[in-house]
């Protein structure tokens, strides 16, 4: 108890401001065990097939797109946050310089050193890639360009795909932030208007993925915040609400169309704090933990995976049954997950949650206050 107790409060994030919504933390979780799901299944049906030419569920879970998706339309709704707190309500200045600084000193040191670590192993430690062939694809990947340059998803660790997209929304966003500055019916016309168009239209297509393949989702975390800063003291409760984002989370397992995909997640990120038994669920402690530390956990997740399960556990059928075979080997890959998620958020990632983290003299306060 006293060293849960101890580790507990390491496992919090750390916000400039000191607020948190909890709710978001609980949707981060969602997010990242749909895409740790889904990764488990697609390499589980590649390694350990029940019948030959089948997946061992019967069919591909549409979880892991709706985990991205999640993540993207989270993205937008907080990064609306300063747009609309500067130029709607005006209750602090937006100062574009602090905001990429900002993106910079979070976001940069755990990516990269996850990806130096990711390249030493696969170099000097396994040798299972040349140091001269791996070079140029890691500093690719350090400049969020991989896809870009070689048309293929990241070769150090394929999930950061998804992280060059947000770089793209990220350098993006104080553009789009400019429409908070116009008139409430005006800013929410134009909103609909663009999400409308982006959700049936895509207006540019590279031979790689680029925010113009995602930015609708985007658009509809823009819209979902405006819509819940507007609510202000009005965001009350309704069990109404929650038979609404219980029905959502589920459907967004299984949607595959966007101008349906873009409404439940919408209702997720309105209504999702004015439920009862909904926001429960998401505020539980150990759901917003994990939802917390999910830049971490997405981070390591897929080769933690191909550790575990590959490459650890015996290629034996566990159990006498596939299903129980795939269930005992997803927990095991999962508890690897958070155990290495968990350590790299407390050494790494948290640390540069705090403001200013590299003026800390004192390496023992950074980490483990």
């Amino acid at each position: 108890m006293r060293i849960a107790n101890k580790i507990g409060p390491l496992l919090q994030r750390v916000t400039s401001s000191g607020e948190k919504l909890l709710y978001i933390d609980g949707l981060r979780f969602f997010a990242v065990m749909s895409v740790f799901i889904f990764h488990f299944i697609d390499h589980y049906d590649d390694h350990h097939k029940a019948m030959p030419g089948d997946p061992v569920l019967g069919v591909r879970l549409e979880g892991g797109v709706m985990g991205v998706i999640l993540f993207f339309a989270i993205s937008g709704f907080l990064i609306a946050m300063p747009f609309y707190s500067s130029y709607v309500t005006r209750d602090k200045d937006f100062d574009l310089g602090d905001y990429y600084f900002r993106r910079l000193t979070r976001l940069e040191p755990p990516y990269i050193v996850q990806l130096l670590l990711l390249f030493f192993l696969s170099v000097f430690v396994l040798g299972t890639r040349g140091f001269a062939e791996t070079l140029p694809h890691l500093l690719a990947s350090v400049f969020y360009c991989h896809e870009m340059i070689y048309g293929t998803k990241p070769l150090l660790n394929p999930v950061l795909w998804t992280l060059e997209i947000e770089v793209q929304f990220y350098l993006l966003a104080p553009l789009l932030g400019q429409m908070f500055r116009l008139k409430t019916y005006t800013r929410k016309s134009v909103l609909y208007c663009l999400l409308l168009f982006f959700t049936f239209y895509r207006p540019v297509e590279f031979g790689f993925p680029t925010i113009f393949r995602y930015i609708h989702y985007f658009l509809t975390g823009f819209l979902a915040l405006d819509m819940y800063m507007d609510m202000g003291d009005r965001k009350d409760r309704h069990p109404f609400f929650d038979m609404v984002c219980f029905a959502a989370l589920t459907l967004l397992w299984f949607s595959t169309t966007a101008y349906f995909t873009v409404v439940l997640l919408f209702l997720l990120l309105v209504y999702g704090s004015r439920t009862f038994l909904f926001v429960r669920m998401l505020e539980n402690r150990l759901v917003c933990t994990i939802g917390g530390m999910c830049y971490s956990i997405y981070m390591f997740h897929q080769k933690v995976i191909y550790l575990v399960s590959g490459d650890l556990l015996s290629r034996k059928l566990i159990g006498g049954s596939y299903l129980v075979d795939l269930f005992i080997r997803m927990a095991y890959a999962f508890l690897a997950t958070l155990l290495l998620g968990g350590i790299f958020f407390i050494l790494v990632e948290r640390p540069t949650m705090k403001k200013q983290w590299w003026r800390y003299r004192s390496v023992r306060k950074l980490v483990f206050e």
